[in-house]
């Protein structure tokens, strides 16, 4: 690489260079003569010259040199001053600073030290001097650079390492409450996959990005957590219930939204909202809170649409299992009363995909699905 010496109020780029060296003197022929020795002595260095002290702060401001060259004495600014303007900037604060003289004094060199120079060259300037100084600083600071480069990709481990347990026992926390919520309801454990596996697949064909879709199918299975605080009377109980009963049954979205609403994780929280959400209708005749359309969450108009449409073609204890067609049906009818439409034609649309699932996550022969065969 070829060196740059700037005369004053001029500027230059570094860009891609290996190693950018600033050389700061007011007297241009010290500025040519470092650069030239560096440039003839160590290729691999880009020097850059300036005879101004303010316009290297003001080239530093927008670049990171690997080591400053820098006179002393200088009419318009100080040596020292321009250290301090140098470590005034955050992107400064690691570059090695030195500082040229021909005063030896202690005070001068503990005040260029209290700046934040780092090392001394005396004038007159032995060139060998300088240039073993020049590849020990930057011998240096290509060692810190790869020290940060290596505490940056262990920190980077640790996070990733720390997300995947994080994840991990979200996982399984969701599991146990899926599993808890299962044994109150008599749902089955493919019931909570059928429907979050069809969730996910509403989702990402709505052009959702993947970690939502993917967030959707952990959390789906937790929409009926609340019924854990259902009494087996009126949760278990078989055909119809009463108005009171069903006042009863409703709070389970509560239920549910209390329970998950305050998680330190925010793959519980969607689990809450779709508690929360999963029974409003895009009507705004649902419940708990009558919303309507677009105002319940995407997460609970999406869960219900595949709940409702598992639920009716499955048997449970309160029903046998429905037909196919007799379930499209009813969604064609629901749609845009019950349902958001575009989840529908999303399940419809993808109807063979929906059928997959369901096989994939049979119920054992005595409670197979009706209709599904062929």
């Amino acid at each position: 690489m070829e060196i740059v010496t700037l005369p004053l109020g001029e500027k230059g780029c570094t860009k891609n260079m290996p190693h950018t060296v600033l050389v700061l003197d007011d007297e241009s022929d010290n500025v040519h003569l470092i650069c030239e020795s560096l440039r003839r002595q160590l290729p691999g260095v880009h020097a850059i010259g300036f005879s101004a002290p303010q316009e290297a702060v003001v080239w530093c401001a927008t670049h990171e040199p690997d080591l400053c060259l820098v006179d002393y004495r200088m009419p318009a600014m100080s040596g020292v001053e321009f250290v301090r303007q140098l470590r005034a900037q955050d992107h400064l604060q690691g570059v090695p600073v030195i500082m040229i003289t021909a005063q030896a004094a202690p005070t001068l060199q503990q005040e260029a030290l209290d700046a934040g120079a780092t090392d001394f060259l005396s004038k007159p300037l032995n060139v060998p001097d300088v240039l073993q100084r020049v590849r020990n600083h930057l011998k240096l600071r290509d060692s810190l650079r790869g020290q940060r480069a290596d505490v940056g990709a262990l920190e980077r481990g640790i996070q990733e390492a720390a997300q995947r347990l994080i994840e991990q026992e979200q996982a399984l926390i969701i599991q146990r409450l899926t599993r808890l919520s299962g044994y109150r309801d008599e749902e089955t454990v493919n019931h909570m996959r059928r429907m979050a596996a069809i969730a996910r697949m509403i989702a990402e064909e709505l052009g959702l990005e993947r970690p939502f879709a993917e967030a959707l199918m952990l959390a789906a299975p937790m929409h009926d957590i609340g019924k854990v605080g259902i009494p087996d009377r009126v949760l278990l109980k078989p055909g119809r219930l009463d108005a009171a009963e069903r006042n009863i049954m409703k709070t389970h979205t509560t239920i549910g939204y209390e329970l998950l609403k305050d998680s330190g994780t925010e793959m519980l929280r969607l689990g809450g909202e779709i508690a929360h959400t999963h029974h409003e209708k895009w009507n705004g005749q649902g419940y708990p809170n009558g919303l309507a359309g677009e105002a319940i969450p995407l997460s609970g108009r999406i869960v219900a649409v595949a709940d409702v449409f598992d639920a009716l073609v499955n048997v449970r204890h309160y029903k046998p299992a429905w037909a196919l067609g007799d379930a499209i049906d009813l969604l064609r009818r629901e749609r845009g009363e019950h349902f958001d439409p575009s989840c529908v034609n999303v399940l419809l649309r993808r109807i063979d995909d929906v059928i997959d699932i369901q096989k994939q996550y049979a119920e054992p022969p005595a409670a197979a699905v009706s209709g599904l065969a062929g």
